[in-house]
C-alpha cells in the first residue's frame, strides 16, 4: 500500500446501522467515510445533516445499480463494509463493480437467502435443521399438501430477513396453513425442523450461542462465543452475554462448526456472526450473518477484550491485517438485558422506573426505543424492542442478579389483544 494513498470506506447507512460516532472513532486515523444513504426513506434527512459532519454524503435514492457504481468512483473508494443485511446484495453488487474488497454477489446470495445458505452448508455436510421450501402465494389446497409433507415441530421465517421479525413456532398443519394464508413474504418462506435442545447442561443461560470471527483471504479466526439469555416467545431474543459461560470442548466445538459452516459458505473477507443450537446430537448451525453482530462490539469492548470490533471490520474491508492479539482475554463478563413486548401486546400504555437503571450497578449504556402510547407488534422482532441496557459484571452470578434487578426496575403496561398466528 502506497504511503500517499488515501484511504476511503463506503459505508451503507440506514436506520439499524450502528452509532455513527463509534463508526467515526473506529475508522480514525485509518479512512475517511463515504457515507450511503436513501434519502427517500423516513428520517434521512435530518441524518444526513449529522453524517456530512464526519464524512462524505452520497444520495443513492432513485439510482439503478449501475448508477449507484458510478456515483461512489466519482468518490474514489477503496473498502466498503456492510454493517447490516438488508442490502447486502446490492452491496456485493456495487463492491464487485467497483472492484473493492467484500463478500462476492454469490457468496452474498447465499448469505441473504436462508434456502439457499441451507443448502449450500447441507452440501457440505455441515449440520443443520432439516427444512423445507415454501414459496410465496401458495394457494390454500398447496399449503395444506405441504403442511402433510413437513415434520412439525417447526419454524416458519421469511427466506430473507433478521432480528427474528416475523418467525413462528408451528405446532400443528392447521396453524401452518392459516398462517401462510394471513402472512405475506414477497420472498417466500423457509420452514426449518425445531432443533430440541441438548438435554445436558451447557449453559445457564440457554443452549444457543454466536461465534464471531473474522475471515482475511479465506482463513477463519474465532474473537469469542457469545452466550443468550433465554429467547422470548417464540424466537425473540432477550439479551446476550460474551463471553459464553460454555465449557472448553463446547466451545471448541462451536468454533469448529462455525468454521466449517464459514468456508462451506465461500467467505473470504469480513466479519462474520454464526448462530449455533447445541442439540443432542451435538450443535447446530442456526444461520450465518456476513457482518458484525448486533450489539457485539459494545460487549466485546464492555468486557474489556481490548479491541475494537468496528475497526477490525474497517480493517478488514480495506485490505488491512486486523489490529488484534488473539487469543482475546475477558477480565469481565458484559451482557445486554433487552426488554420486549408480550405477543398479546398490541400498545404500551405505562413505563415507570426506567430512569433508575442507570443505578442499577454496572450498568454502561441504556437504550430506550419505545414509550407510553407507541404501538408493538412482537412479528417485528428484535427492532421493536422496549429498552436495553448494557453493562459489565465480575462473574456469571452477578449476571443473573444483575439483570434480574433490571427486570424489576421497570414495570411496563400494555393494551392487549388475542395471540392467534402461533397458538398451539
Amino acid at each position: 500500500m502506497s504511503a500517499d494513498r488515501v484511504e476511503r470506506l463506503i459505508i451503507s447507512y440506514e436506520a439499524t446501522t450502528p452509532s455513527v460516532f463509534s463508526l467515526r472513532d473506529a475508522t480514525r486515523g485509518l479512512c475517511e467515510i463515504i457515507w450511503m444513504i436513501d434519502l427517500s426513506e423516513p428520517g434521512m434527512t435530518n441524518s444526513a445533516r449529522l453524517l456530512s459532519r464526519v464524512g462524505r454524503v452520497v444520495d443513492v435514492s432513485d439510482l439503478t445499480e449501475d448508477q449507484m457504481v458510478e456515483a461512489l468512483r466519482a468518490q474514489r473508494p477503496t473498502g466498503m463494509v456492510a454493517l447490516n443485511d438488508r442490502r447486502l446484495i446490492r452491496l456485493a453488487a456495487i463492491g464487485a463493480g467497483l472492484g473493492l474488497t467484500f463478500h462476492s454477489p454469490e457468496v452474498a446470495g447465499r448469505l441473504a437467502d436462508k434456502l439457499r445458505q441451507r443448502q449450500t452448508m447441507q452440501v457440505a455436510g455441515v449440520p443443520v435443521p432439516p427444512f423445507w421450501e415454501v414459496p410465496a402465494g401458495l394457494s390454500e389446497t398447496e399449503a395444506d399438501r405441504l403442511a402433510q409433507s413437513v415434520l412439525l415441530p417447526a419454524v416458519l421465517k421469511p427466506r430473507s430477513g433478521d432480528g427474528s421479525r416475523n418467525v413462528h413456532h408451528v405446532h400443528t398443519t392447521d396453524q401452518l396453513v392459516a398462517l401462510l394464508a394471513r402472512s405475506t413474504e414477497p420472498d417466500g418462506w423457509i420452514l426449518e425442523g425445531y432443533l430440541e435442545s441438548a438435554g445436558r447442561p451447557v449453559s445457564r443461560f440457554s443452549d444457543v450461542v454466536s461465534v464471531e470471527s473474522f475471515v482475511r483471504d479465506g482463513t477463519v479466526e474465532h474473537l469469542a462465543v457469545t452466550g443468550r439469555f433465554r429467547f422470548a416467545e417464540p424466537f425473540r431474543e432477550t439479551g446476550s452475554v460474551l463471553p459464553s459461560d460454555l465449557s472448553p470442548s463446547d466451545t471448541q466445538a462451536a468454533c469448529e462448526l462455525a468454521t466449517a459452516a464459514v468456508t462451506a459458505l465461500g467467505i473470504q473477507w469480513g466479519c462474520q456472526h454464526t448462530e449455533l443450537k447445541f442439540t443432542p446430537d451435538g450443535p447446530a448451525v442456526v444461520e450465518v450473518n456476513g457482518r458484525v453482530g448486533g450489539g457485539v462490539p459494545e460487549l466485546m469492548t464492555l468486557a474489556g477484550g481490548d479491541v475494537s470490533l468496528y475497526r477490525v471490520a474497517v480493517e478488514l474491508a480495506l485490505g488491512m491485517v486486523p489490529s488484534v492479539h488473539l487469543p482475546l482475554m475477558f477480565p469481565r463478563v458484559a451482557y445486554r438485558r433487552i426488554a420486549t413486548p408480550p405477543v398479546t401486546a398490541h400498545r404500551v400504555i405505562s413505563m415507570a422506573g426506567q430512569e433508575l437503571l442507570q443505578e442499577v450497578p454496572g450498568v454502561d449504556e441504556i437504550t430506550i426505543n419505545r414509550v407510553p402510547g407507541d404501538l408493538v407488534d412482537w412479528r417485528l422482532g428484535l427492532g421493536d424492542f422496549i429498552y436495553s441496557a448494557f453493562g459489565s459484571a465480575g462473574d456469571y452470578d452477578e449476571v443473573e442478579q444483575r439483570c434480574a434487578l433490571i427486570d424489576r426496575t421497570v414495570e411496563i403496561g400494555y393494551e392487549s389483544e388475542a395471540y392467534a398466528p402461533s397458538a398451539r
